[in-house]
């Protein structure tokens, strides 16, 4: 398999995960935390996770000229779907929209691609 049908493909099942575990109820979802605001957390990590996998697909799928836009282009989209998750959310029972959990998907989102950025100016991260 090759690399740009295995970040597609990841990309997808995990954009899938995310919206599966959104439709789990507030009830449900609330034994996940382990401290107060730990979701904002979860939610960081989860947008990191899921604007890597974009950006790592994006850069196997777009032309030449436009990867050096890469990471804003990943950024938004993650943004976009975590705009759309939070709508769908709220149609699940015990759980609504949160622009705080918008932002935290953001913050995720950026921390990725200044990861990405300072690993492909300075090489190895270690």
């Amino acid at each position: 398999m090759n690399k740009k049908v295995l970040y597609l493909s990841a990309t997808i099942a995990y954009a899938l995960l995310i919206f599966l575990l959104s439709s789990f109820s507030g009830d449900k979802t609330e034994k996940l935390y382990l401290f107060k605001h730990s979701d904002k957390i979860i939610h960081l990590l989860e947008y990191a996770v899921l604007c890597f996998l974009v950006s790592k697909a994006l850069s196997f799928t777009l032309k030449e000229n436009v990867r050096r836009y890469i990471g804003l282009i990943a950024v938004v989209i993650s943004l976009l779907y975590a705009i759309t998750d939070e709508f769908h959310q709220s149609f699940v029972p015990g759980r609504y929209a949160s622009i705080d959990d918008i932002f935290a998907d953001g913050i995720g989102a950026v921390i990725s691609q200044i990861i990405l950025y300072i690993k492909d100016v300075k090489g190895d991260l270690r």
